[in-house]
């Protein structure tokens, strides 16, 4: 059988890699990891708790004060109704730094974390739910940061 060049190759001898967008990709990031085992990765993802993220800092400096001005309206609205953008009414319960949404009185079984709170925050305003859809409980988390009561006159 004929040996053929691999696909991507060029007549120069350049390997595939050299010419393939994904695979040039390669290593690119690992810094992100460099300081998080694996198996703890994993276990942070599954508990849900991420109490740091490396970019954390840099959107909090950027941010200022306003994440945790933002945190303490929600802290002090907790217990309060709130709506859905689809008028579903809903109420939720700060426990540590994360959220507990309740709809018709029964918790939803999914705690929101405070970091992904702060990600939301960062991309307010918000004109739909679909600019957070990627966040977990987008449509209450939604409700509760469009809401006077929370965001105030920061947007």
């Amino acid at each position: 059988m004929p040996i053929t060049k691999a696909r991507g190759a060029t007549d120069k001898g350049q390997p595939a890699e050299a010419n393939d967008p994904v695979l040039r990709m390669l290593g690119v990031g690992k810094e992100l990891w460099a300081h998080d085992e694996a198996d703890h990765f994993v276990d942070r993802l599954r508990s849900e708790e991420w109490l740091e993220l490396p970019d954390q800092n840099a959107l909090a400096s950027r941010a200022g004060n306003l994440l945790k001005a933002i945190w303490s309206r929600i802290e002090k609205n907790q217990g309060e109704p709130f709506h859905t953008k689809k008028g579903l009414p809903l109420t939720y319960e700060v426990e540590g730094n994360g959220i507990w949404f309740f709809r018709d009185g029964k918790r939803i079984e999914r705690k929101l974390t405070r970091t992904q709170v702060n990600v939301a925050i960062s991309r307010c305003p918000l004109k739909s739910t679909t600019e957070i859809k990627d966040l977990m409980d987008y449509p209450y988390l939604f409700a509760v940061l469009m809401d006077p009561r929370v965001r105030g006159q920061a947007w």
